[in-house]
């Protein structure tokens, strides 16, 4: 090859390395400069709006904690609209329970349809409240809402799984079996990140919780196109590898959860 190729050869690679660096998008938010929520949220809707233009918009997301209430609804409003955008949402045992603050319970019992689970849900979120009158009213508020804006039907488009590990033990303040953080088969899901139609990552070190959003010093970063290709591949690897051998559904968490909690409440009365 004469020099002169050479040179335009060059030219020609130097200016497709410099077109994919210019496709490449890294970006840094802080909760200290805006609210990490609302950069989730329009992460969300890209893959919303591609559902709208009849491609099929995807969301996976794997979460330690997951409490947010505007993200729950969030979620939920975009896939009850748009059928074609699908939603996989993988969190650690620990958001299992049915308790007051987690929402993946929540999304399990709202996706059904079924008005005994939007029950289920009302309760949850007004146990709090100390006087039954008012406990009661507020109930009935939270179960029409839920009636009003999901219409008692099926979203079949959102799935959630847990990640799965046997990390029970006997609580001795609750004088019950209860999940254990600190047990010896613990393999905590820690990840705080979203894969928005497998070309956009948004991870960090938030947790979707207003305590991450309103006490916290927290961060998020988004990588997409060009350059940064090869770290949303690495996540979407990790994704699939926890969601396809290390997860299982809710119903089948809570059935060997119950099976395990039986074992060790028999252990305890042979003690006795």
């Amino acid at each position: 090859m004469n020099k002169g190729k050479k040179i335009v050869l060059g030219l020609l690679i130097g200016l497709f390395l410099c077109s994919l660096v210019s496709h490449a998008k890294v970006e840094v938010y802080f909760n200290s400069q805006q609210c990490l929520d609302d950069v989730l949220i329009a992460g969300f809707r890209k893959a919303e709006e591609a559902a709208r233009e009849g491609k099929e918009g995807t969301i996976d997301i794997f979460i330690f904690s997951f409490t947010s209430l505007r993200l729950r609804d969030e979620l939920l409003r975009m896939a009850r609209d748009n059928p074609r955008l699908k939603i996989r949402i993988l969190a650690d045992l620990s958001q299992l329970k049915r308790g007051e603050y987690h929402v993946t319970p929540d999304i399990e019992d709202i996706i059904s349809g079924r008005m005994e689970n939007y029950k289920r849900v009302a309760e949850r979120k007004t146990s709090y409240i100390e006087d039954e009158l008012e406990r009661e009213e507020k109930f009935k508020k939270t179960l029409n809402w839920l009636v009003v804006r999901y219409r008692r039907k099926a979203i079949p488009n959102i799935e959630v799984r847990y990640k799965w590990y046997p990390a029970f033990s006997w609580n001795w303040e609750k004088k019950a079996p209860d999940y254990d953080h600190f047990h010896p088969t613990a393999s905590i899901l820690h990840h705080k990140a979203a894969i928005i139609n497998g070309q956009i990552l948004l991870v960090g070190s938030y947790n979707w919780s207003e305590s991450a959003e309103i006490k916290n010093l927290e961060n998020l970063m988004l990588f997409s196109g060009g350059g940064e290709e090869r770290i949303v591949e690495d996540f979407k690897e990790e994704f699939l590898a926890l969601w396809n051998e290390e997860s299982k559904s809710g119903k089948e968490c809570r059935e060997l959860r119950d099976r395990i909690f039986r074992r060790i409440i028999k252990e305890r009365e042979e003690e006795k």
